[in-house]
């Protein structure tokens, strides 16, 4: 794994992390912004819910209301501008003592009764007018700079811990992540301490939920990577003990010229020789081509299957005439399709040689190519003994061959078969004829 998978980890734990803080980072803005707009309106409520009791007040003392400005009885040299005014409508401008050292606008004497907001003096005031027990109507008022002031300050003590909570969060958050992704580094670190043989499964308890179908598919691609590796070791030892029968014939055969006989029995262990050479060549030849069928990758083309066939069927057609059996072709439709030509030609010969290796002689083997459901259907049946039951799958596994038959072979054409079938997609069957003996073979893609 050479520490791949723990630069996986972090790139997640970074991703999660950073779009997580992102989200806090946004939620954040926008609840502080809604808290300070809060604020701020509560705040800008609550004065006028002042002005509205201090107009109220007056109103109850049933007094005549003299012009006045300030803040309680407070010392209001600290802050002249935060006070209250409070004066009838129509009067002048308040100046002087009486307006504390400040100026004070003159009220228009036609505003209505509520709040509202004027423009005096320089500078824009927040009114309440009501008209009192007298008769007469006072206003209550503050400079709105003063009232906005108070507000701002209000939404900001709301907006500081609101700023402050997203630090700490995304702290959190970081660390969060990273513990909930523990698990996953602890299986990386796991995979790559392991040495290249070892298959066993991962441990599948105290897994995260989320991650638990990640480790069983894990845990099944192992599983078949050990079937793969053990068909792997059962092919090589097969395929070392088809090659040791032949070469050690071989060799005896070689030594058996050496000995002093006569021209004529020379000449038999010569043709011996040969007879073994051709075998053994054979088997090397079936090796490299299942070894290619297996492993290289074959561009596709468009062909005709029919055709491929055709010529097929033309190639065995000697074959066939030397054991007597009847070869023909009871339906071929024409077919187009995208394949390997080498690889469908391969599947076709050794379906059709193999039906006509076990079928004895006066027996018949037909070849039918359709499409049936969208699917191509490529048939042989043969008229052979057929095979047992419960080697209908035995028979596409390396070097095996059905006991009981005179036939020699490799035993690596199905398995050839079945490999070409698989990169197409497709599928192969062999089994038994329902009615009559004989096999049939089919290829669906």
């Amino acid at each position: 794994m050479d520490g791949g998978s723990k630069s996986v980890n972090k790139s997640l734990r970074r991703q999660l992390s950073g779009w997580i803080a992102i989200v806090t980072i946004v939620s954040g803005i926008a609840a502080g912004a809604c808290s300070f707009f809060l604020a701020f309106r509560e705040a800008q409520e609550l004065q006028d819910d002042q002005l509205q009791q201090v107009a109220l007040l007056v109103g109850r003392s049933g007094k005549a209301v003299e012009p006045w400005g300030g803040v309680s009885r407070t010392n209001s040299d600290k802050d002249p501008e935060a006070r209250i005014i409070i004066l009838p409508l129509g009067g002048a401008a308040l100046t002087g003592r009486n307006a504390q050292r400040a100026v004070l606008p003159a009220i228009p004497a036609n505003l209505p009764e509520g709040f509202q907001t004027i423009n005096a003096q320089g500078g824009t005031w927040r009114l309440f007018v009501r008209a009192i027990a007298s008769g007469e109507k006072i206003a209550v008022g503050q400079l709105t700079t003063v009232r906005n002031e108070i507000a701002r300050d209000s939404g900001l003590r709301t907006l500081i811990p609101v700023l402050l909570l997203v630090p700490f969060l995304i702290i959190l958050i970081v660390w969060v992540v990273r513990r909930s992704l523990a698990p996953v580094s602890e299986l990386s670190q796991l995979l790559d301490q392991r040495g290249d043989t070892n298959l066993a499964r991962l441990p599948e308890s105290g897994v995260p939920e989320e991650i638990g179908p990640f480790v069983t598919s894990i845990n099944g691609l192992m599983r078949r990577l050990a079937e793969a590796l053990e068909q792997q070791r059962r092919f090589i030892a097969d395929a070392a003990h088809e090659l040791r029968s032949p070469l050690t014939a071989l060799t005896l055969q070689a030594e058996n010229l050496e000995q002093d006989v006569s021209p004529q029995e020379k000449s038999v262990r010569l043709q011996q020789l040969k007879q073994g050479l051709t075998r053994t060549c054979s088997l090397l030849d079936q090796l490299l081509s299942l070894a290619r069928q297996q492993s290289s990758i074959v561009p596709s083309v468009e062909l005709r299957l029919d055709l491929i066939v055709r010529q097929v069927l033309e190639d065995l057609m000697p074959m066939a005439a030397a054991k007597g059996i009847d070869l023909g072709c009871e339906r071929l439709d024409e077919i187009i399709l995208n394949a390997p030509v080498d690889g469908l030609a391969v599947l076709v010969r050794n379906a059709v040689d193999n039906a006509l290796r076990y079928t004895p002689a006066g027996g018949t083997v037909d070849m039918e190519l359709y499409s049936e459901d969208k699917r191509i259907v490529f048939q042989v049946t043969d008229t052979g003994p057929g095979i047992p039951v419960d080697e209908e799958e035995r028979v596409f596994e390396p070097f095996y061959r059905i006991m009981g038959t005179d036939e020699t072979g490799s035993g690596l054409g199905l398995p050839i078969v079945r490999s070409i079938a698989d990169r197409l997609g497709g599928t192969v069957t062999l089994s038994n004829r329902k009615h009559g003996h004989g096999a049939i073979f089919r290829f669906v893609c």
